[in-house]
């Protein structure tokens, strides 16, 4: 009872006069709260519309400047509250926030000279962050424990302390330049592609000292970050073998408590896997394993979305139609994916476009916008980069059954002038073999034989010329392969 009343005399000498968080279960609310709310529902967008809303007047009024810094206050004090408890979020969050108010708990009570309630909150957050390896919050909780030892006189609990603390004060130098490392090399990444490919072998040296670093500490942090840059680099020289390496690594030592399971992210190792066995064409492994993991990802979420767009091509790829149909449905009949990004909705409506392509069922013509996308051509740009080649690959096939062979001369200056401008590297090679075989089709006038013995040569290029790394290849939602094969499967059936 004496900590509680300890504690009712700090929040009552403390406690702010005017209401610190948001109300909104009460009939008259504040003018904040009518903010709030507004804006919560999307009725408030802009400056412009709130002032003429509340108060009929100009977005520079006073009135309305003194409301939104009162709101925003109470919102930042809203933040003290949040529920980290949701399964959705990545599991070690949930134990940095848990750690984190503690902390702020502990240091608030030590301010106020509670030194006996804060160093048993301090001793609590202490336990969690060394189970979840939270080497920052550590380091805090120790310095503050030597200072409450101090005050209280506790020399024993003070030099074993401080013995604590030198040894992760070490540890933290390691991942201070662990970081360091990491994220160099992720800004790096952000960079053009041309930069990416000059920061290769700078990557490979990070790379190095970070595996260095991770055996010489076993640290959860710097194991993270090597984890991360080391897929990161795989995917960039397209080896994703490596990537089944280290994500199979990564499971056997986590089955082995080696890693520490509040901080490493399964569901990434997840992911990773399925679009690795994606890439080096393991299809029917790779939807075993997707359809076997598919509960591990809430479905609210964007990362279920961003894991069934794998499993779509992974069932595309494989030519299980029936199944990537059934894949399609379940997606789009969720009530989340009108809340995802326009991008990741715009490649859905790319691969149900493909998919009809191949499987023409009525459900997939009236969900997508087939006849638009075909109807429409795509801009390059760089934020396009990556499914202008799908577009117009899909273009070309419907223009070739129509017999639109004015369309298809178009398409193929199109064409050119796309692959001279971006696919005269080796990290593009694919796409442009195939090119040349979409050429060899229209100076064939569409004819089979004369297809088949000209484009012998290209087809057998891109048969030899392997898949590029992620961060330079063109999306191929069918493999350019199948594409060929149905390509002349097409003209064979209109040559009879």
């Amino acid at each position: 009872m004496e900590d509680l009343r300890k504690l009712v005399q700090i929040v009552t000498n403390r406690g702010q006069k005017t209401q610190p968080l948001l109300e909104t279960k009460n009939k008259h609310v504040a003018k904040e709260t009518e903010l709030f709310l507004r804006i919560k529902k999307g009725e408030l967008q802009t400056d412009e519309e709130a002032a003429a809303a509340l108060y009929n007047c100009k977005p520079n009024d006073p009135r309305l400047k003194m409301l939104k810094s009162r709101l925003r206050k109470k919102l930042l004090n809203h933040l003290f509250f949040l529920d980290f408890s949701d399964s959705r979020l990545k599991v070690s969050l949930r134990y940095e926030q848990e750690c984190l108010s503690l902390l702020h708990q502990g240091r608030t009570l030590m301010n106020e000279g509670e030194h006996k309630i804060s160093g048993k909150l301090l001793q609590n957050t202490l336990k969690l962050a060394t189970e979840a390896e939270f080497t920052s919050i550590i380091i805090t909780c120790l310095e503050l424990l030597l200072i409450n030892y101090s005050l209280t006189v506790k020399p024993n609990l003070y030099y074993k302390t401080k013995k604590t603390l030198e040894q992760y004060r070490k540890l933290a130098a390691f991942e201070y330049e662990a970081e360091d490392l990491y994220y160099t090399a992720k800004m790096e990444q952000n960079k053009s592609v041309f930069a990416k490919r000059g920061f290769l072998p700078k990557l490979q040296k990070s790379l190095e000292r970070l595996k260095e670093l991770w055996e010489t500490t076993k640290s959860a942090n710097i194991f993270d970050y090597y984890y991360i840059l080391d897929i990161t680099k795989q995917e960039l020289y397209g080896n994703f073998d490596e990537i089944l390496k280290i994500t199979t690594t990564s499971e056997k030592l986590l089955l082995k408590e080696k890693l520490n399971r509040k901080r490493f992210d399964v569901r990434y190792n997840i992911f990773i896997t399925v679009y690795a066995y994606l890439r080096v064409k393991d299809y029917q492994s790779g939807l075993a394993f997707a359809e076997a993991n598919m509960n591990a990802f809430n479905r609210s979420t964007n990362n279920w979305f961003a894991y069934m767009e794998n499993y779509m091509l992974l069932a595309m790829h494989a030519g299980n139609y029936e199944l990537a149909v059934k894949l399609f449905e379940d997606v789009t009949s969720n009530s989340f994916f009108k809340k995802i990004r326009v991008n990741a909705q715009e490649r859905w409506t790319l691969y149900s476009s493909y998919l009809y392509f191949v499987n023409p069922t009525k459900n997939l013509l009236r969900q997508s916008s087939y006849r638009q996308l075909i109807s429409s051509i795509p801009e390059y740009s760089k934020d396009k980069q990556g499914f202008n080649v799908a577009i117009m690959v899909l273009q070309f096939f419907y223009h070739v059954q129509a017999r639109d062979t004015d369309l298809l001369g178009f398409l193929i200056e199109s064409l050119k002038k796309y692959a001279g401008r971006h696919l005269r590297d080796n990290f593009s090679k694919r796409s442009l073999y195939f090119f040349k075989l979409l050429v060899v089709v229209v100076n064939a006038n569409l004819d089979y034989q004369e297809s088949l013995k000209k484009g012998k040569t290209f087809y057998e290029r891109l048969q030899s010329t392997p898949v590029p790394g992620d961060a330079f290849a063109e999306i191929e939602i069918i493999p350019y392969e199948q594409l060929w094969i149905i390509l002349l499967k097409i003209l064979e059936d209109m040559d009879q």
